[in-house]
């Protein structure tokens, strides 16, 4: 006769884990900003914008923290206004 095993948790009270960060790839990025992917490359070599590296060939930008480096070194203006 064969025994019911019953399976149960080490842990009985289920496990919350912090909501992983957003991420956005280079394309993301480059998009937002209307630029092309190189633009995004250069201050990524240089350590200034931050990111991940997710595999041998993907980064991964965390937005709040991408945001925050593109508003301190990037400025958008409308079109037709002159900056001044």
């Amino acid at each position: 006769m064969l025994a019911k095993i019953e399976r149960t948790s080490m842990c009985p009270e289920p496990i919350q884990f912090a909501a992983a960060p957003d991420y956005e790839t280079k394309s993301q990025v480059a998009r937002r900003l209307n630029v092309s992917r190189r633009t995004i490359e250069n201050p990524m070599r240089q350590r200034r914008l931050p990111f991940i590296k997710l595999t041998a060939k993907i980064v991964g930008f965390p937005r709040a923290e991408a945001d925050a480096y593109l508003a301190q070194h990037f400025r958008i203006n409308a079109r037709g206004q002159e900056s001044g």
